[in-house]
């Protein structure tokens, strides 16, 4: 056993911050290389959906008689 209290604690808690900045940034590099690609996808999934009649499906229901 040391004599000097162990600082291990502080120690990991600065490596699992600098994990998760590090995975922050490759992530963030990630989205602005393929960001445009993933929109496009995304954006050719709803029109296809709204082509297909499905816009309605998500939308609240609109009752006609309540006025």
């Amino acid at each position: 056993m040391s004599k000097y209290p162990s600082n291990r604690g502080s120690e990991s808690f600065m490596e699992f911050a600098l994990m998760i900045i590090l995975l922050a940034i490759v992530m963030l590099a990630i989205l602005l290389i393929v960001g445009d690609s993933v929109r496009e996808f995304f954006n050719d999934i709803g029109i296809r959906w709204s082509l297909f009649g499905g816009e309605g499906i998500l939308l609240p229901i609109r009752f006609t008689w309540l006025g």
